[in-house]
């Protein structure tokens, strides 16, 4: 008997050993509610066990045939549900589930993330619209320390880092060295800011990787990065001020292909209107604007190669304040010594001249291939078009060509750049990049004699290092550049094709170190180089949206700096501070300064400006504090003060930004977990009268100090996709205060804008697409 039951035994281990269990199923979890995916679900069938991943997929293998039961746990809290099905099967199983928060006891954990960099470097979200005060990009960086802006007029607003500006700043949009008309005071640069993720400023000689012109920082505009194997989102921007009765909307959708989640797409547009804008006791005449901008992009991700393109056009109509053009010399010196102007005009949407169309384009290819984790080598390509039409006040004399409504003045650039890296990761504290860029750019002019046609080639290479520990953070490398300038003037009649040629290294080194849980110190030693500008050289005659008369020096040389930056950073639950002081040397300072009197041309009177160079020193102070006053209300306090020096001379350098302070409180219920959050903020600004300048040197007198006012209030809902539903209601100039900025050079003219209120939608969304389901659950 024995022997027949262990041969029973022995047979069916054999045909139980012999089952053939080769099936498989693959599933996914999702909210029964919002349909979202849920990550690190757990999910078992039989013995085996195992989470969902960020996509909220799971699958099983070496299933046998026939009723199995799966068993899936959201997350802690929520009830587990169980799912029969018959295997084996084909179809993707997609598990529906109720999830819902549960509310634990509070534990409060605190950790303070300190920026890895040796040089001063500030990040902006601009989607968190309660935190930018303007519309433009000038407008929204005067929020961080030691950047302040350059305005002419009421509509031209261009940042200003430490004191420099225009030649002496880099803008990277979305990865290309932004080329445009940036060497005038009133050439904003040609970028709409409601496409950038984020803005990023760094300040001093340490933007080695951006070539020359890198002198008083970069400014990094960098949109969301593509949305590769993520649904279909986006978002809506409305706003509407009442001074210009203005207002704008900006859009944006982003996403992936359903049938290849390599590649993405992103689409954006924007179009903004605004009437003649008001100073609190007078309209500003011919201060109307409209602009518009779109851009799409194009990319493909995958394990070894990138690639993606990017468009974008940028197109604006400004109009000039008439009262800054104006006929002769006593209405010109009339106009210096007025309080109001002369002509005030009245509210209208329509431009008159003076006048300007601005158009830029850009095109970028940019290509990668990662060799393996260590080693990425990428290709930038970039294209731009930049188009400057200005219309004098006064029309041709010929009236059959007046008829014609042609610009006084035209500029055509054309840029094409080039740019090879590869960056290295030797270890996980030591990294390395290679570089080598090239620019070709080439100008051409029309109508009324200002700067003269040019082409311009420039080729450099670099290298940057980085070695960081636990404690300590190292950051090195240099860079060699050549430039080659080809001018096309005439003189005495005859074309001329001078040859400028301009070639220096720049270097840079720095170090921070983490002292404790809450300080870091960080030192920045550099120096940078720019080729004197083709305006600077060459430029002769009416700047015309700057409403006057400038003179380059054609024996101009390169400009030096040598810069050192020394910063301290403190975060704890009492305070915040940022900290720093900087010294800048410069060999060589190229400015833009007044050459009285005034000078009476055939289209009118103008003041006049000549550049000149000299060695100079510019010093100063940067710094906020950030202290939490109980639960929801913080106070904040942020100084700049700067000081410039022409050596030669021994005196004030003309030009420098008043010494400032902001203070705001703020109250706030934002709390992480929570949906609904509102705040509320009120701003002092307090600019100092400029005080270090030279009697008589310029043609107004810098203006008296001020204060303004300025309130803003917002209520935010975190709605399902994790983005925020924002609205923002905000007011400048609270109490409509008449005064004029030192660095506005209408100010010779007119006084700033009054009362402006100001309201501002943000409206995200998500588009999620249904996939075959299911039905499990309750």
């Amino acid at each position: 008997m024995k022997v027949y039951l262990l041969g029973a035994f022995i047979c069916c281990s054999m045909l139980a050993y012999s089952q053939n269990c080769p099936y498989k199923i693959i599933g996914q979890v999702r909210d029964m509610h919002t349909n979202q995916v849920i990550a690190d679900a757990r999910v078992s069938i039989q013995t085996k066990t195992m989470q969902t991943d960020s996509l909220g997929f799971f699958h099983f293998e070496d299933l046998c045939p026939g009723n199995l039961t799966l068993h899936c746990v959201p997350h802690f809290g929520c009830e587990p549900i169980d799912l029969e099905i018959q295997v084996p099967y084909n179809d993707l199983i997609t598990f529906k589930v109720e999830t819902h928060q549960v509310e634990l006891d509070e534990l409060l954990i605190e950790a303070y993330h300190f920026p890895r960099e040796s040089q001063e470097k500030m990040t902006l979200k601009t989607n968190d619209i309660s935190q930018i005060k303007g519309n433009t990009l000038g407008e929204q960086l005067i929020r961080f320390p030691g950047v302040t802006s350059l305005n002419t007029g009421s509509s031209i607003v261009k940042p200003v880092i430490n004191g420099m500006h225009s030649n002496r700043l880099v803008v990277v949009n979305n990865g290309i060295r932004q080329e445009g008309q940036q060497w005038g005071s009133e050439h904003a640069p040609e970028i709409d800011p409601n496409l950038a993720g984020n803005l990023t400023v760094i300040q001093g000689a340490s933007g080695l990787q951006y070539g020359t012109d890198a002198i008083g920082g970069v400014i990094l505009v960098s949109p969301d990065e593509l949305r590769y194997q993520k649904n279909t989102a986006g978002w809506i921007k409305l706003n509407g001020n009442s001074n210009g009765r203005g207002g704008g909307i900006s859009g944006l959708i982003a996403g992936s292909f359903t049938k290849s989640k390599k590649w993405a797409y992103r689409v954006h547009g924007t179009g903004r209107i605004n009437g003649t804008q008001k100073a609190p006791d007078y309209w500003i005449k011919n201060t109307a604007s409209n602009e518009y901008s779109y851009s799409a992009a194009l990319g493909y991700k995958g394990e070894k190669f990138e690639m993606d393109v990017f468009y974008t056009k940028y197109s604006t109509n400004l109009g000039i304040f008439t009262g800054s053009h104006i006929g002769n010399l006593s209405d010109l010196n009339a106009a210096f010594a007025a309080s109001t102007p002369k002509d005030t005009g009245s509210f209208t949407y329509q431009l008159e001249n003076p006048k300007q169309l601005v158009q830029h384009d850009l095109s970028k290819i940019h290509l990668a291939y990662n060799w393996n984790k260590k080693i990425k080598t990428s290709l930038v390509y970039g294209y731009q078009f930049n188009l400057r039409q200005e219309y004098d006040l006064h029309k041709a004399y010929n009236d059959s060509i007046a008829a014609l409504n042609l610009p006084a003045f035209e500029l055509n650039l054309w840029t094409n750049s080039l740019e090879l890296k590869t960056e290295i990761k030797h270890s996980n504290r030591f990294k390395s990049v290679f570089g080598v860029s090239g620019l070709e750019q080439s100008n051409a002019y029309s109508g009324r004699f200002f700067i003269p046609n040019f082409k311009k080639l420039q080729f450099g290479g670099y290298y940057i290092g980085t070695y960081e520990n636990e404690k300590w953070l190292f950051d090195f490398g240099a860079r060699y550049d050549y430039s080659r300038l080809e001018v096309f003037v005439y003189e005495n009649n005859i074309l001329t094709k001078p040859i400028r040629q301009f070639q220096n290294p720049s270097a840079s080194a720095g170090v921070s170190r983490l002292l404790g849980h809450h300080w870091i110190v960080r030192l920045n030693l550099g120096t940078a180089w720019r080729p004197a500008s083709i305006n600077e050289l060459y430029s002769n005659g009416l700047h015309h949206g700057a409403a006057s008369i400038e003179i380059g020096d054609a024996q101009l040389k390169k400009e030096i700096v040598y810069n050192s930056q020394l910063g301290v950073q403190y975060k704890s639950h009492i305070a915040k501070v940022d900290l720093s002081v900087f010294y800048n040397y410069f060999d060589g300072y190229i400015n833009l300064q007044p050459s009285l009197p005034p000078m009476l041309t055939i289209i009118g009177a103008f003041p006049v400006f000549r550049y000149v160079q000299s060695n100079v020193q510019i010093t100063g102070l940067n710094g906020r504090v950030e202290i939490p006053i109980g639960k929801y209300v913080s106070y904040q306090f942020q100084g700049n003060f700067l000081f410039g020096t022409d050596l030669r001379s021994n005196q004030y350098l003309y030009g420098m930004p008043s010494n400032r302070i902001t203070q705001r409180v703020r109250v706030s219920t934002a709390r992480s977990g929570t949906k609904l959050n509102c705040f509320v903020e009120l701003e002092l600004l307090d600019v100092f009268k400029q005080k270090r300048y030279v009697p008589n040197s310029d043609y107004v007198s810098p203006p008296k100090g001020y204060d303004l006012l300025s309130a803003q209030a917002g209520i935010s809902k975190k709605m399902n996709s994790g983005e925020s539903l924002q609205v923002v209601l905000a007011c400048s100039n609270l109490t409509n205060l008449s005064y004029r900025d030192y660095m506005n050079r209408f100010r010779y003219f007119t006084d700033e804008l009054g009362r402006n209120w100001t309201i501002k939608v943000l409206v995200p969304f998500s588009i999620i697409k249904k996939t075959p389901t299911i039905n499990v659950g309750n």
